[in-house]
């Protein structure tokens, strides 16, 4: 009896560890500097891109077309990020999925305003684009 107890332990403890879902490992934003990546769908638009930043009302996004933006949290219809799905939906309060975001942008702490100039500048803007 006491070896079956062990051996289903065993057996257990092999299938926790070989888990679901993102781990250290396997998860990008874990390895380096860059945010998740969103996909986010507007009413009549796509955005995908870097997760920069989360604001309060807002979403920083590094688009996949190099350009820094600003994603009205209000805007977004739909909201899915990399190894995360769906964050965003319609009908769904977005201040938990937003607290939840925050640690996976690549400026969790926010941008302040040299970071802000710097990171404009290294893309070619003077600006902030607001998507809507």
């Amino acid at each position: 009896m006491r070896a079956y107890i062990a051996l289903c332990g065993a057996l257990l403890c092999a299938a926790c560890y070989q888990g679901h879902g993102p781990t250290i490992s396997n998860f990008e934003p874990a390895q380096g500097p860059r945010g998740i990546d969103a996909d986010l769908r507007l009413q009549n638009r796509h955005v995908r891109g870097e997760l920069l930043e989360v604001q309060d009302s807002a979403l920083i996004v590094l688009t996949d077309s190099d350009k820094v933006v600003s994603v009205p949290v209000s805007g977004i219809r739909a909201g899915a990020f990399d190894k995360l799905g769906v964050m965003i939906d319609e009908g769904i309060p977005p201040e938990s999925a937003l607290a939840t975001l925050r640690p996976f942008s690549r400026f969790p702490t926010g941008l302040t305003n040299e970071l802000w100039a710097r990171l404009l500048a290294a893309y070619g803007q003077t600006e902030l684009q607001v998507v809507r």
